[in-house]
């Protein structure tokens, strides 16, 4: 579940950073050059990113169970990502990852080593102009504005999600919320309450610092 997790909350804010990707015309006619043409506007907003702080709120939505919201934040700057969640953070310097649980104080140290086959910080943009159907849906009003509404689709049906939607703010053109549809029931949805494009980030804010959590257990799994 933790590296679910992990894929869902970089899943979601890669579509921050590396949007500036252009999304390449499919022969397919289930891509829509709508949703195209909405995309590539995005990507002139982010391809000259310096650095992503953003905020955010994440709801989960449990089959039969209790839903339940988180605030959130993250920082990016090219494939090195930090996540901060009231439960847990995460850090990734492009070597490693580490995974700090609060409530165990344990910090779980894994190397970075993205899957090209799976979604990743290092590969959303290429895979999503390979592997996933786009289309343009109905707009949306998302926090006061009107959004456009995009649909992604995987080629691959073994993934553990059949859809993931986006909302993208017509007039500023940047990406206001985005859900991922599990296939076991559950939906995650992220809304971003502030974004700031042209953050200046130090490398060293992508480093765990054992230092800063006194007593912390370091579970290292680096080989």
């Amino acid at each position: 579940m933790l590296k679910r997790f992990l894929l869902y909350t970089c899943l979601s804010f890669i579509y921050i950073s590396n949007i500036s990707a252009k999304i390449e015309q499919s022969n397919t006619t289930m891509n829509d050059p709508k949703a195209k043409l909405v995309m590539d506007k995005a990507s002139e907003i982010y391809k000259q990113s310096t650095g992503i702080h953003a905020k955010f709120s994440q709801l989960i939505d449990v089959p039969g169970g209790k839903s339940n919201t988180k605030q959130g934040e993250i920082f990016l700057k090219g494939n090195k990502y930090k996540i901060k969640l009231s439960d847990q953070e995460i850090y990734c310097n492009e070597k490693s990852v580490w995974t700090y649980l609060k409530d165990v104080n344990e910090v779980q140290v894994n190397d970075y080593e993205p899957d090209p086959s799976d979604i990743n910080p290092s590969n959303m943009f290429n895979i999503y102009q390979k592997d996933f159907y786009y289309i343009k849906i109905q707009d949306e009003v998302i926090q006061g504005q009107s959004c456009n509404v995009i649909d992604l689709t995987p080629k691959d049906k073994s993934r553990s999600y059949f859809k993931v939607r986006l909302w993208i703010n017509k007039q500023t053109n940047i990406l206001s919320r985005i859900k991922i549809f599990d296939k076991n029931g559950y939906r995650y949805t992220y809304t971003i309450q502030s974004v700031n494009n042209k953050a200046k980030i130090e490398d060293a804010t992508f480093n765990f610092e054992k230092s800063q959590y006194p007593g912390v257990r370091i579970e290292d799994l680096r080989f």
